[in-house]
């Protein structure tokens, strides 16, 4: 028998299939002997060794950083910082992914409580020291590192959220948003972008010319769509031959303009609506930020919603063909059963009349989740191998004896073959303590390692209490 394969990860399972003798029988078993056979080849195809076998189910543990994961096999594990806020979600490298000297982090925290901890910090990579950036963010999430040399930094607080923009991020010490109605600061080197709309504000991807995408962690209610998807379109955009910007009035974020999501183009583009979640579809708009976004976009007829979008990221080897295509989680809700998924969307250029922002936004199937690989949050793609990885924001041992820990996953890019999912998934690394959380994965620019968050450790016995630990997993081997 012969059998076509139509990339060397392909060839490479079936030429172990072969080898192990997989019956095609159906009472056999056939699945999770493709998993063992992923497993198997995980070095090749993941760049580390033995994946880790099950969840931990723990409920606590005050050990340090390092010993309260479990990692797969060849990866290493080191401390950055155990003094990072007790609520340290997503990492901006600075002054670059390549380079990174320090880690910018959200604290999702309700930073206007009278003595409240800093919204915002900065950890010195090298000796581990936090320093306070910004006061007065209410549950600070994304932050991300734009193209233009500035960093972005997002609210997860509803109807009010907003992103700010920091200008010289290491000269800003201690400033405060003064008013969250206005996004008024006390910091010339401190915006609120207030063209990008109000939602809460968690997956951001940022193209170079200043167009965002994100979305909005919203679940639905009683009929009402969750959360949707977002496109600004700056009205000058960013010309990166100009190199970083010295002022925040010359960032692409300063004035455009916000679509909406809305897939359904069946019958002059009518059937959109509850189940038309996947597929084409258009940009709506433009939007009103006089109001929050989804009001906005409800007004104007109705959007694609998805049950709490989380984290979201670009693809790099689309990116690299001259194509648009990000991916992110909707979490779902594991304890009745709704496990969550990754979808992903491509945004092309059409000439046809009628498409807002002369793009067709696509949206397909990654991840299915599953009672292992459930509620995922954040994502992050590896640079130059394409692999997703997933962080779950689980259900935990602490919560319910009923659920293992949360998890780190890797994911197979999708190759040649008739669906649009990934080609297998397989547990990086798990979480030892059930009340603490994995956040804010982000890659350094070789793909080689990553920093993570151990987010809300239990406290008794730490040395620092009210503190998340920031790791360096690292060892990951590309060779694709």
């Amino acid at each position: 028998m012969i059998i076509k394969v139509s990339s060397p990860k392909a060839a490479l399972l079936v030429a172990l299939a072969c080898a192990v003798a997989i019956p095609a029988t159906a009472g056999d078993e056939f699945g999770a002997k493709e998993e063992k056979v992923l497993n198997a080849l995980s070095r090749k195809l993941f760049g580390f060794g033995a994946p880790v076998r099950q969840s931990a189910d723990t409920p606590s543990s005050a050990a340090p950083g390092p010993q309260a994961v479990d990692v797969a096999g060849r990866l290493k594990v080191t401390l950055v910082s155990d003094k990072v806020g007790r609520n340290a979600d997503m990492i901006a490298l600075w002054p670059s992914n390549d380079n990174p000297t320090h880690a910018i982090i959200c604290n999702e925290i309700n930073g206007t409580a009278t003595g409240a901890a800093a919204s915002v910090q900065l950890v010195d990579l090298f000796s581990g020291q936090v320093s306070d950036i910004l006061f007065g963010l209410v549950s600070c999430d994304p932050a991300h590192l734009t193209p233009w040399g500035t960093v972005i930094v997002g609210e997860e607080a509803g109807t009010e959220g907003r992103v700010y923009e920091i200008l010289d991020p290491l000269k800003v010490n201690g400033a405060h948003v003064t008013d969250r109605s206005t996004g008024t600061t006390d910091s010339p080197n401190v915006i609120a972008r207030t063209a990008l709309g109000q939602l809460s504000y968690e997956g951001i991807v940022l193209l170079p010319n200043g167009t965002l995408y994100y979305g909005d962690e919203l679940r639905p209610s009683k009929g009402k769509p969750g959360g949707g998807i977002y496109k600004f379109v700056p009205s000058v955009p960013y010309d990166s031959s100009k190199g970083a910007i010295t002022d925040l009035s010359q960032s692409p974020l300063a004035a455009g303009a916000v679509y909406a999501l809305r897939l359904g183009l069946r019958s002059g583009g009518t059937d959109y609506g509850q189940g038309a979640n996947t597929g084409a579809g258009k940009w709506i708009g433009p939007l009103s930020t006089a109001t929050d976004l989804a009001t906005s976009a409800l007004e104007q007829g109705g959007y694609t919603g998805y049950y709490r979008p989380e984290d979201m990221d670009l693809d790099p080897i689309a990116w690299a063909e001259g194509r648009v295509r990000a991916c992110w989680a909707n979490t779902g809700n594991d304890s009745a059963q709704q496990w969550g998924e990754v979808l992903c969307f491509t945004d092309e250029a059409t000439s046809e009349p009628d498409f807002n922002t002369g793009t067709m936004p696509v949206v397909t199937p990654f991840v299915i989740g599953n009672p292992s690989l459930r509620m995922p949050d954040n994502v992050a793609f590896q640079p130059r191998s394409g692999i997703l990885y997933v962080l779950m924001d689980a259900t935990t041992s602490a919560e319910d004896p009923g659920f293992t820990n949360d998890d780190v996953w890797a994911c197979l890019p999708d190759s040649d073959d008739t669906d649009t999912l990934s080609d297998g998934c397989a547990r990086v690394m798990t979480l030892k303590d059930g009340e603490a959380e994995f956040t804010g994965i982000e890659f350094l620019g070789d793909g080689e390692s990553f920093l993570i968050h151990l987010q809300h450790r239990t406290q008794e016995g730490r040395t620092i209490p009210n503190t998340t630990d920031e790791l360096r997993v690292f060892g990951l081997k590309i060779d694709h």
